[in-house]
């Protein structure tokens, strides 16, 4: 009888155990799954970012004054291997652009030129702001005990952020 209940009780455990890693790892596919969603929209946001980037580079540098301002635009923006750096070149030049377009007298300020500026960046902002979520989610799920453990095991490690802010939010939840 006594090896029974041992016995029982074991196989209590176990199946709690077996229970709780196939919920954690559904938990990790899940989120890994938005994870590349949100991958794939911003990369898609990025590529229409830039794209609408060069057209306006080309307007811009009809006038004399920016002939020069914009050499280094399609080396800088071709040569980026992540998002994450795509993401912060284009920023760059796109607050370049936006300061000529809004402060320049010898631009025409056209609204289209303005609308053509600002048309992908809501798009982008809250695909950013889907994968940054997601990643909150993510890495919270890697340092919280016993999720912890099985993201060891199964080799899940922390992902990066695109702004700072999500970052430090982040390490306050830890």
């Amino acid at each position: 009888m006594k090896y029974l209940i041992i016995i029982g009780v074991i196989l209590i455990l176990v199946s709690t155990l077996f229970i709780i890693i196939k919920n954690t790892k559904s938990k990790f596919l899940f989120l890994d799954i938005k994870l590349k969603e949100g991958e794939n929209n911003i990369s898609l946001f990025l590529q229409k970012k830039k794209d609408i980037m060069d057209k306006i580079v080309k307007i811009v540098i009809q006038n004399e004054k920016y002939k020069d301002s914009f050499d280094e635009f399609n080396g800088d923006v071709n040569n980026q291997s992540d998002n994450f750096k795509l993401h912060s070149v284009l920023n760059d030049y796109y607050n370049k652009l936006s300061k000529i377009i809004f402060e320049d007298d010898t631009i025409v300020q056209d609204e289209k030129l303005v609308n053509l500026l600002n048309d992908n960046e809501e798009d982008l902002i809250g695909a950013i702001k889907f994968f940054n979520d997601t990643v909150v989610d993510y890495n919270k799920l890697i340092v919280v005990f016993p999720h912890k453990i099985i993201a060891k095991v199964l080799g899940y490690t922390e992902e990066q952020f695109y702004k700072n802010e999500k970052e430090e939010m982040f390490q306050i939840l830890k």
